[in-house]
């Protein structure tokens, strides 16, 4: 098969990435062509000490390329990075909570993602299209009044859908709406709150990030579903002002025993959470010994140590 042609806009991109992340992306393209479009049709990866980007599907592979780019350069700025440093001992329950947590964190990305994509021409009418004919097919329709497990699915990719049409696609919604009436209701919930005020800065893209996941597992408890633990298996790059650093962790933070094991060393966990919020920020696996001794020096030390001797990522507001 040949490669696609690629639109200069999006070579563009390529190389504003090629330029960040000083080093080379390489892209791959298979022979899929499902004609719908969704989130796992491509995938970027470090191989070799360069960036790899297979693109598995070739529907809309201006469209898909871009994405993935748009993502590296995000996270390559302002943007609060997440990490999976936690385990239930359950491989296929971690894989899922990661599955649904990433996405609905990419849900928030794409409140930029997307309107940068329709400026540079990348998406448009025909892309939301394919896009909700891409729901069609991964989803199956609710039965009436019944909760079932695709409801975790079905609301995950509602919420982006949401994300997509920014509100200009009401016979599609509408649609959806018929097929999934409760998931769609509970995206719509979600959306709404996702977009109640705009996201500027990265304290403020943490805080819709940490809201949705709690959010989405408070619906899960309110349809009888068990709860995914986002915000505690989940660790999410804090962000701080100056004056913050030089705080005690004591000050902002607070230790919890976790039920989980960090995912290293597989011993129980102690999650370093924002004691305003509860998130998730970081991960402390468990002490060999003297283990009062060493929380009450961990809590006493300036915030801005801490996280340069654990070798913590965190961005200044």
């Amino acid at each position: 098969m040949d490669a696609p042609v690629l639109q200069q806009e999006v070579l563009d991109l390529k190389e504003q990435v090629n330029q960040v992340l000083k080093t080379t992306v390489n892209i791959a393209f298979k022979e899929e062509k499902k004609g719908w479009l969704a989130s796992d049709q491509a995938q970027m990866y470090l191989h070799d000490g360069q960036m790899q980007l297979d693109v598995y599907d070739v529907t809309a592979p201006n469209y898909t390329v871009s994405h993935e780019l748009l993502h590296v350069l995000a996270l390559a700025g302002q943007t609060p990075q997440i990490n999976f440093q936690m385990t239930t001992g359950d491989q296929d329950r971690d894989t899922k909570i990661m599955t649904v947590g990433m996405e609905l964190y990419d849900s928030v990305l794409h409140l930029e993602i997307y309107p940068k994509q329709a400026e540079l021409g990348l998406l448009d009418e025909k892309i939301m299209e394919l896009f909700y004919q891409g729901l069609l097919a991964q989803l199956t329709p609710e039965e009436a009044g019944k909760v079932d497990d695709w409801m975790v699915l079905r609301t995950v990719k509602l919420v982006d859908a949401l994300v997509l049409f920014a509100g200009t696609q009401a016979e599609a919604e509408q649609e959806l709406a018929k097929l999934y009436p409760q998931s769609m209701q509970a995206a719509q919930k979600l959306y709404q709150k996702l977009t109640e005020k705009p996201l500027n800065g990265p304290q403020k893209i943490r805080a819709a990030i940490v809201k949705l996941w709690r959010g989405f597992d408070e619906q899960l408890s309110q349809w009888g579903l068990a709860p995914l633990g986002l915000n505690d298996f989940i660790s999410l790059e804090p962000v701080l002002s100056e004056r913050q650093t030089r705080l005690n962790v004591a000050q902002l933070f607070e230790v919890y025993h976790s039920s989980l094991q960090d995912n290293l060393k597989f011993k129980s966990a102690y999650i370093v959470r924002y004691r305003s919020d509860r998130q998730n920020s970081f991960v402390l696996p468990e002490p060999d010994k003297n283990q009062e001794e060493i929380f009450r020096n961990f809590y006493a030390a300036p915030i801005g140590e801490i996280l340069q001797q654990m070798h913590i990522e965190y961005l200044i507001r």
